[in-house]
């Protein structure tokens, strides 16, 4: 497809199936060449074989639907135009096995996405000069040939091509995308405000309002999946083609259900209801689910009678443009269905107001006038920097779309102006403005953020490099409700200047993950603590220890070791559920016993154990050790035990008893052992039994 009237014998091929691309790509070089666009592998190597002759470069996209561009290439091997046309390679995959195929195929350079315009038209002009030059002594090569060969002037004028001057296309897939859509906001948003004036049953706030209003522009979503040869048809569709029409519905239906994380929110609740719903017939006549009267939710039936008229005045390539008065009177006459009969005659007395409200904003809200063809093209009549506008506003409505429907919050920081602009959740979630002036200082001072994970953010910032442009975070920030959440931030840098490398933007998105959060802290705990008593577990309580004891060159700590004393016979006597009884009491006086540094774990039956950090006087020891022993006393008393409860306490220190857990575990053993045998009811020390 031609995407202006050509200027000039030089003509770039652009091979990408995203229009967006192929418009910022065109807007690089239209100054200086004209430019073809091929939005798939096999319409690309046709205009080759059309318009080989005038082709500088080649610019080919990778990854694209029928053929991609290794099948593109493998193709071109075989044409005469491989080793005269310069191919680069457009690509998001980075790898070297990529990299690798690619300039083994035959192409001249490879470029990743995104990319920096400015360079991208520098290597591209300089394989053109380079293929020029090429061409240039093949050219002279030719001459040489011509003395010699009395064939070779027919050769020349054999290999002259017709210019084939294509026919415009569509600007999108459905030839109703742009202008239909913005009508079809315009006439719900009118039906929805006068069901509210004229209904108390229907009344929608003005946030209902914007929000169905806005579900409206996917009602057709579904058409994505349809063929051209069935939504492209002109004329009536057979009852086979038809049956493949309405699955646009559900098909529509599935795509937004891909966004399954999305789906408790109320938008993408109107916009799954009004895409599947909106064929449905007040007479329970139409599609898919076959929905009568009001099962069929309302604003499914707005959305639906606003489809009907717009379609019906509007031009399609399957009828001509209806009057007003003809779309009335088959409206009406139920020539397009039943419609719900509050709804209908709400239409119909405000039907003057609505074409007046149609009028006055038609020219904002009509696309640029694009002559219909089968193919996507870009009007003659629009400039390349409005074609790329309008893509790229369009693109940025759609993204806004799917991150409301995702959740996220979105956000774009401009390096040069330090601007910091959100998404519209952001207000939602946090409050004031969604811009935010002065964005590096603002963060260092707010109190929005917790005060210990911000050295976070000047951390991943600063690593962000060309070669490792994302970077990933996850804060605390303060909610209107006035709660610290947890998010989890991904951001993208932007780059500029190959050698002299400076950042330029950086996009990303927040995710809230507080729920994430609290449920894997509450795991951890529950991985890392003992059911019965609320002390840390075997497991928890030897990794803190060895941790704490490996951090240290000689760390100072007291492990004590103990037990009840004939704990067994509390159990035969009384049960054991009067033994857990004791075991919790006593895990109870422990963790209230001991500083929040002291580790506290029980170990198995009614062994427990306490590390004492940072803790090298034997008098503070011996203190301690003492008040463990009259806790065990203490305990009894507590739960009204019918005979006293003792326990019998093992003294190991480090760094005299050992540097390890497990050396400090068996002196300690060692030392309760001592205790048991010298009566119970006491404590003694590791150190005291090697000077026996």
């Amino acid at each position: 497809m031609v995407i202006e009237p050509v200027k000039s014998d030089e003509v770039i091929l652009i091979v990408d199936d995203v229009e967006l691309n192929r418009a910022i790509l065109s807007e690089l070089f239209q100054k200086e060449y004209s430019i073809l666009e091929a939005e798939n592998g096999a319409e690309a190597l046709e205009l080759l074989e059309q318009n080989g002759g005038r082709i500088k470069v080649m610019l080919l996209d990778l990854v694209m639907p029928e053929m991609d561009g290794f099948q593109v290439l493998s193709q071109l091997r075989n044409s005469r135009w491989f080793q005269q046309i310069p191919i680069v390679l457009i690509t998001a995959e980075n790898s070297e096995s990529t990299a690798l195929k690619g300039y083994t195929s035959g192409v001249s350079d490879i470029i990743n996405k995104p990319f920096n315009p400015e360079i991208v038209h520098r290597r591209v002009e300089n394989i053109i000069e380079l293929y020029n030059h090429k061409r240039f002594l093949e050219t002279k090569l030719q001459e040489q040939y011509r003395l010699l060969e009395k064939q070779a002037e027919k050769l020349k004028k054999a290999n002259t091509f017709v210019i084939d001057t294509l026919s415009t296309a569509v600007e999108f897939r459905s030839s109703e995308s742009g202008f239909h859509i913005a009508r079809m906001r315009k006439i719900t948003e009118f039906l929805l405000r006068a069901l509210s004036a004229r209904h108390e049953q229907y009344d929608f706030s003005e946030e209902e309002i914007s929000m169905i209003s806005d579900a409206a522009a996917l009602h057709d979503i579904g058409k994505i999946a349809i063929p051209d040869e069935v939504l492209l048809k002109p004329g009536r569709l057979t009852p086979e083609e038809f049956e493949i029409m309405k699955t646009h519905t559900t098909k529509g239906c599935e795509i937004l259900e891909s966004l399954n994380y999305a789906q408790d929110e109320e938008y993408y609740r109107y916009s799954y209801e009004i895409c599947r719903h909106h064929h449905e017939r007040w007479d329970g006549k139409g599609y898919p689910d076959g929905l009568k009267g009001n099962q069929i939710p309302i604003w499914a039936q707005v959305v639906a009678l606003a489809d009907v008229y717009e379609a019906l005045t509007g031009e399609r390539v399957y009828k001509p443009v209806y009057s007003h008065e003809k779309a009335l009177s088959m409206i009406v006459n139920g020539e397009c269905g039943q419609f719900n009969p509050e709804l209908l005659n709400c239409f119909l007395e405000e039907i003057d107001n609505l074409l007046m409200e149609l009028r006055q904003p038609e020219k904002q809200l009509a696309p640029p006038s694009l002559p219909v063809s089968s193919k996507p093209a870009a009007s003659q009549s629009e400039t390349l920097s409005e074609r790329t506008l309008r893509l790229l506003e369009l693109e940025r409505q759609k993204y806004r779309v799917l991150s409301d429907l995702s959740g996220d919050i979105t956000f774009d920081y401009d390096a040069q102006t330090d601007l910091l602009t959100f998404s519209e959740k952001y207000t939602e979630m946090f409050g004031g403005s969604f811009q935010m002036q002065d964005a590096l200082k603002v963060i260092e001072n707010t109190d929005k953020i917790l005060k210990e994970d911000k050295p976070i953010i000047w951390k991943v910032l600063k690593e962000l490099t060309p070669e490792q442009p994302v970077g990933k975070m996850e804060l605390r920030m303060q909610t209107l409700a006035g709660d610290f959440e947890w998010f989890e931030v991904l951001i993208n840098a932007l780059w500029r200047n190959e050698k002299e490398p400076e950042c330029v933007s950086l996009i990303g998105k927040m995710t809230n993950i507080n729920d994430q959060k609290l449920e894997t802290s509450r795991l951890k705990r529950q991985a890392s603590t003992d059911s019965l008593t609320g002390t840390y577990n075997r497991k928890a309580a030897v990794e803190l220890i060895s941790d704490y004891l490996l951090s240290e060159p000689m760390p100072q700590g007291a492990l004590f070791f103990m037990d009840i004393d004939d704990f067994k016979s509390f159990n035969d006597d009384y049960g054991h559920q009067y033994g857990d009884k004791i075991l919790q009491k006593i895990g109870e006086k422990l963790r209230g016993a001991f500083r929040g540094t002291d580790i506290v774990g029980r170990i198995g039956g009614d062994e427990f154990i306490v590390f004492l950090e940072e803790i090298s006087s034997r008098e503070a020891i011996i203190r301690k050790a003492r008040e463990v022993c009259g806790m065990f006393r203490k305990v009894g008393d507590e739960i009204g035990s019918p005979r006293e409860i003792t326990g019998s306490v093992g003294v190991a220190c480090s760094p005299d008893d050992g540097l390890s857990f497990d050396s400090l575990l068996a002196k300690a053993d060692q030392a309760l052992y001592h205790a048991k045998k010298c009566g119970k009811n006491q404590f003694s020390f590791s150190t005291d039994l090697s000077k026996q």
